[in-house]
């Protein structure tokens, strides 16, 4: 009996140790998968690697990621929602749950997700920008700009976010602010088309006309088609 016991343990631990080792095999597999946009298998074997180890917070993790890639917001952020279940430190969450809730319109529930961000890491560029975006969708303009002033403090070279603070300026009413940051956009890349938009309808709405219509030339350039029908429109 005492036999029989001992073997019966020691198989329970094979299991377990088996387990442990699928779940692991599971989530390669499916890192790879999704790595490769193979999303389906990618899937399949993250709900494995799950199945046998309910506690795999990474898995989770992924799988948030997995249905994000697939433009299943809400389903992505329960996932991540999981994951921080599980461990209330996993960081990546934390920020991926942000951009989830953002995509899915849950402004304000994406705002709170950036602001642990911020808190755990004042210097990450990224959250401060993503945060300022979610600002920008409830109309908040003020604070968003000064989430993208920080960012600008922190990278100086952040060319989306001086076009984020032009788009910004301009719907704040500060043209001229809005104006000289569609041009630093410009500057840090010059096949920035939507920044040439944004830097011609700024200037027509100054009463800039010849100047807005250079720059939209130079938009139709770089193969923009509005710059073109703003051409006809607008420009003699």
């Amino acid at each position: 009996m005492r036999q029989l016991a001992v073997m019966c343990f020691f198989a329970l631990i094979s299991f377990i140790s088996s387990a442990q080792i699928s779940s692991a095999a599971f989530y390669k597999l499916a890192f790879k998968a999704n790595s490769e946009k193979d999303y389906k298998s990618a899937q399949h074997n993250i709900e494995k690697a799950i199945q046998l180890n309910s506690k795999f917070d990474s898995a989770y993790y992924l799988q948030g990621l997995i249905s994000f890639k697939q433009e299943k917001y809400k389903l992505a952020t329960k996932q991540f929602s999981k994951t921080l279940s599980i461990n209330p430190d996993y960081f990546d969450a934390i920020y991926a749950r942000g951009c989830a809730k953002a995509e899915a319109e849950d402004y304000i529930g994406a705002i709170k997700d950036f602001n642990t961000i911020i808190l755990l890491q004042p210097t990450n560029v990224k959250a401060y920008y993503n945060r300022a975006l979610a600002k920008t969708h409830l109309a908040d303009y003020p604070p968003a700009i000064i989430d993208l002033d920080e960012a600008i403090n922190l990278n100086p070279t952040y060319t989306t976010a001086y076009y984020s603070r032009g788009y910004c300026k301009d719907l704040a009413g500060d043209y001229n602010g809005a104006i000289v940051d569609y041009q630093k956009t410009i500057a840090l890349d010059s096949t920035y088309r939507e920044a040439y938009i944004a830097l011609g309808n700024a200037l027509y709405q100054h009463g800039e006309k010849t100047q807005a219509c250079e720059v939209y030339k130079g938009a139709a350039q770089k193969g923009s088609v509005m710059a073109e029908e703003l051409i006809i429109k607008l420009c003699d």
